[in-house]
Order: C-alpha cells, then sequence, then structure tokens
C-alpha cells in the first residue's frame, strides 16, 4: 500500500471528503489502522530537495512491477514511496484468517517472474507477500524504497515541467510520477448510529489484530463481501455465536483448489515451459468466461443453476437458502469463488440477518426491521474506497490547478486506464475503465504502455506529453458503448463497478488479450507533447513498440 488518507468512517458508497469528521475522530483511537496509517504526517521542511527521473507512488504488486519495469527500460533514478515500513501492498496489510487469492496463481502473477513453487493452485496471503518481495529483491529494487514515506501534496509545475512532491520526509521534483496506489486499499467504515459506544472490540477486515482471540466470543460480521466469504469459514468454529449482516447476497462459485504435490513442483522447477502452459490454461478460459458474462448478460444467466446448486448441496434449510440466494444476474456484483462460506453459515451457532444494521449500543446492534443482537466484537467486512473516491485523488494537481478529485468530481475517465488529461507525465496503475481478472496481467500491459511512452519521451526529447481532453473523451465514448448493455448496468445491482454518475469506471469491457495487444503499442498521436525548451504542441502520429 502506497500514501493514502486515514480511515474515514462513512457511509459505505456515498463517501465525500470531509464527511463524518467528528464520528472519524470519535473512532479514530479504537479503531486499528493500517500500519503507517492515521492523520496526515507533518512534512519535514528541513529536509533536502532531491531531484529524480520518476517517482513511485506504491509499494504493491503494482508499484514493484512499475519499478522492475523502469530498471529493465534502463532507468535507474527513481524512488519508490512507501508509506508503510514492508512491501507487499494488500498483501502485506490484509492478514485476516483464510486470507488468499480468488484467481489461480499462475496467472495470479508476472509472466517474467512465474513461480513453481506455490504450494495451492489459489495461493494464501503469506505466499503472495513473499512473491512481491522476492521479484523486489530479484531485481534489485528495495535500494529504491523509501518505507514510511507519505505523499502529501503532488503537482504539476507547468513552467518548470516537472512534479512536485511534498512528503513528510522532505520535498521531491520528478519528470515522472506514476501513482500505483491502488483503489482498494483504504477501509470503509459505516457511519452507524451509537458506533463509538459500543464497548466491545471492533476492527476492519484489512486491520485485523495480530493474535486475536475469538473463542467463547458473539460476533457480528457486516458485510458479505470477498474478504468475509474467506474470514467467516475461518473464524466460525472458534466462536460462540457468529451474527452477519448481509445486504445483498453474494453470487459464490465452487473453488477448484487443492494443494500442490512436491513432484508437481519438481516438474515445474525442471521444466519451465510447464509455468507457462499452466498460465495459459488458467487464462483461456477465464478470459472467454468474464468475456461473455461482462457483454452478454443473458448468457450469464446460465451459470445460474450451478450457483444454486451449490448453495443447496450445503443449506438445507429452506429459509437460509432463499435469504443467500442472489436475484440479480451473476456478474453484476463481482462473483466470489468458495467452499465453505456455504456449509459454515448453515452451522448452528451462526444467524444471516438480511435486515442492514442500523444501530450499535454497547452491547448489541440493532437490524432496521428493528430486532436486537447482542455481540461482543464487530467485524467490518465493508470493503474498501474505491477508483471514485480515491484515497490520494484529492493530494494531486495538475496543469489546470485543480485536484484529480475535483477534475473527475465522481466519476473517473482516462485513457486507456493509465493517463488523465491535464496531468502530464503521470500514469496511473489501474486507473479508470482498466479493471481486469487478473491484476498481474493489467499491471503488466500498463507497464508495456508506460515503458513505450518513456522511450517515446526519450527518444523525440520531449519535456512533456498530455493525451488530449478529445482523445480521451473518445476512449471513454468507445468503452461506454461497449459496456452499454453490459451486465453491470443490466443485471439488476448495483456495484462498485458503476460511479456517481451512474457509468461503470472500473471495469475493461474487453478480454485480457485484447487489453495486452492495445497497450502493447504507445502512439503519440492523441496526445500533446512538449519539446524541452518549446511551446506545446500537437506531435504527429508515431508509434514506440
Amino acid at each position: 500500500m502506497a500514501a493514502q488518507l486515514s480511515t474515514k468512517v462513512v457511509r459505505a458508497g456515498t463517501a465525500t471528503p470531509g464527511e463524518s469528521r467528528d464520528a472519524e475522530e470519535r473512532l479514530a483511537a479504537r479503531l486499528a489502522l493500517p500500519e503507517g496509517a492515521g492523520a496526515p504526517r507533518e512534512p519535514d521542511d528541513a529536509a533536502e530537495v532531491r531531484e529524480v527521473e520518476a517517482v513511485i507512488l506504491g509499494g504493491g504488486i503494482c508499484g514493484v512491477g512499475a519499478a522492475v519495469a523502469l530498471k529493465r527500460e534502463g532507468v535507474d533514478d527513481f524512488l519508490v514511496l512507501e508509506r508503510a515500513e514492508h512491501l507487499g501492498g494488500c498483501w502485506h496489510h490484509n492478514t485476516y484468517p483464510g486470507c488468499a487469492v480468488d484467481i489461480p496463481s499462475h496467472l495470479y502473477s508476472f509472466s517474467f517472474a512465474l513461480n513453481p513453487d506455490w504450494s495451492r493452485i489459489f495461493a494464501e496471503q503469506p505466499e503472495l507477500e513473499r512473491y512481491v518481495n522476492r521479484i523486489a529483491d530479484d531485481f534489485d529494487i528495495r535500494s529504491h524504497v523509501r518505507f514510511g514515506t507519505e505523499v502529501l501534496d503532488a503537482r504539476w509545475e507547468e513552467r518548470d515541467q516537472h512534479w512536485e512532491l511534498q512528503t513528510n520526509r522532505g520535498r521531491l521534483i520528478s519528470r515522472v510520477f506514476i501513482v500505483a496506489a491502488g483503489p482498494l486499499h483504504e477501509p470503509v467504515i459505516p457511519d452507524l448510529p451509537g458506533l463509538s459506544t459500543f464497548r466491545g472490540e471492533m476492527f476492519h477486515s484489512s486491520n485485523w489484530p495480530a493474535d486475536f482471540e475469538l473463542s467463547g466470543r458473539r460476533v457480528a460480521v457486516i458485510g458479505t463481501g470477498a474478504s468475509a466469504i474467506q474470514f467467516v469459514p475461518a473464524i466460525q468454529p472458534e466462536v460462540a455465536k457468529l451474527t452477519i449482516f448481509q445486504r445483498t447476497p453474494p453470487w459464490v462459485m465452487p473453488r477448484l483448489d487443492w494443494r500442490t504435490t512436491r513432484l508437481e513442483r519438481w516438474a515445474l522447477r525442471q521444466m519451465p515451459f510447464l509455468m507457462h502452459v499452466e498460465r495459459w490454461a488458467q487464462w483461456a478460459p477465464l478470459d472467454l468466461l468474464v468475456g461473455v458474462v461482462v457483454r452478454h448478460p443473458r448468457l450469464a444467466r446460465l451459470a445460474h443453476p450451478v450457483g444454486r446448486w451449490h448453495i443447496r448441496r450445503a443449506i438445507k434449510d429452506p429459509i437460509l437458502r432463499h435469504k443467500v440466494t442472489p436475484n440479480y444476474v451473476m456478474g453484476c456484483k463481482r462473483t466470489l469463488l468458495a467452499n465453505s462460506y456455504y456449509p459454515a453459515l448453515a452451522s448452528p451457532n451462526v444467524e444471516v440477518i438480511t435486515s442492514p444494521a442500523a444501530e450499535v449500543r454497547e452491547n448489541s446492534i440493532v437490524a432496521a426491521d428493528g430486532g436486537e443482537h447482542e455481540v461482543d466484537t464487530i467485524i467490518f467486512g465493508t470493503g474498501f474506497h474505491v477508483l471514485t473516491d480515491h484515497p490520494v485523488a484529492a493530494r494531486i494537481r495538475g496543469r489546470r490547478g485543480e485536484t484529480l478529485a475535483e477534475y473527475w468530481h465522481g466519476s473517473p475517465r482516462g485513457y486507456l486506464g493509465t493517463v488523465i488529461s491535464g496531468f502530464p507525465n503521470m500514469f496511473m496503475m489501474f486507473g479508470p475503465n482498466i479493471g481486469t481478472a487478473s491484476g498481474f496481467v493489467m499491471a503488466e500491459a500498463q507497464l508495456d504502455y508506460i515503458t513505450g511512452a518513456l522511450r517515446a519521451m526519450r527518444e523525440r526529447d520531449l519535456a512533456s506529453i498530455d493525451v488530449t481532453e478529445q482523445g480521451q473523451r473518445d476512449f471513454t465514448a468507445e468503452v461506454d458503448e461497449a459496456l452499454q448493455h453490459s451486465v453491470f448496468l443490466a443485471g439488476g445491482c448495483t456495484s462498485y463497478y458503476i460511479d456517481h454518475a451512474g457509468r461503470v469506471a472500473l471495469a475493461w469491457p474487453w478480454t485480457m488479450r485484447a487489453m495486452r495487444r492495445r497497450l502493447a503499442c504507445f502512439s503519440l498521436e492523441p496526445y500533446n507533447v512538449r519539446v524541452r525548451g518549446h511551446a506545446p504542441t500537437a506531435e504527429p502520429a508515431e508509434t514506440f513498440v
């Protein structure tokens, strides 16, 4: 994870800057925050100003990948700014029981650093954190990292054609700014009346206290997203009572997971080409499935019988079955994979409440239907701030002087998910409309594009490049047309894929293969460029592979 704002107490999906400030102050001392989180740190005005070629914001998957890409491109004068004291991003911070990836491991990894030693088809959190750190060590990235460094303000200086970044450890000047902070890392805590009066323990799943003892506790879980379906089965056998507050049931499908054998791992080490074969064997069906589900909601319904069968085989109670059966098209919200979630819900010590939590009292939670449920622990599985209110957007100012948050105004737009008009020489990892099945595939595609841009700037002696508003509008219109009848808009649900303006702002509408192909070549055609020592100009089209 990278520099970010402190955890906010907000109503999920309605966050605005400055919202619930009083509640935030009351609860800050009680809610465990991610390492390095909290109020923005004070700048060190006495620190020396340093100039570098590039700054990468974030030390997670995207940040480490960007550092490797710069090294491979011959750029060695760069810094990685990481707010925490460790690399790994979400795979360092999320340590809740059962934490694992929901994409097959050989696909959820870099193609240039395949790992023969995954212990499972779906790797668990400790392995993924070690994997990211191993890449940093193998490519000598750690020497470029500045831990404990938070970006307080970043602004483009048009006169000098560079970025100026104010951090808690001094000021940086950089020609290129790569934002790799990610949109899904700042926890959302619902603003429930009475939350500060609760006498028990409470925390977000991403801030799981170390060595926390759950035995014999009466636990409430608020939210049933991707994290909850992993930690609920892990803690269910330990607790005395588990009360789950579910607003909308997710589609949960079987997960084809197993432990790899020593023989399998030995074969992959001896014959590395088998890892590429396995990667493509995982890539092809997933890419086809996601493409069909996203673009053809009616075809997505063909998977519903499998989802309902998955419920029926674990849950015999017809009332509980009805509670956990979704009434929207699969894919409208994030489809989850788990084998133990439904059996956990069917356990005698578990109760599923479909009326949302409305109030917190000293020793209980009151649901909207008036039912009161005694608990001594509250775990929030309520997700994260997404791209529509990106945690760092309010700290980045572009050429026109407005922040990225002000420019987007709750509706993120960009070009190829990587650049934003009015923010020269800035590249955003996991930007608007670039989200796809595998974060590693997405990251590699974007890094191909970014290194192509840097190559063009070097070969043409360009001081800056800035995608035109027209180029960005054309891409946005192309995306909106492709997603007009997608499952996100026609599936009968609301989700974090949709922004405040009602458009799909997060998802890439085409296949992963199409993404890799389209971002493989960088063209100056949609850009305004500025040659060193000259005024801005529109350059003729030129492609850099």
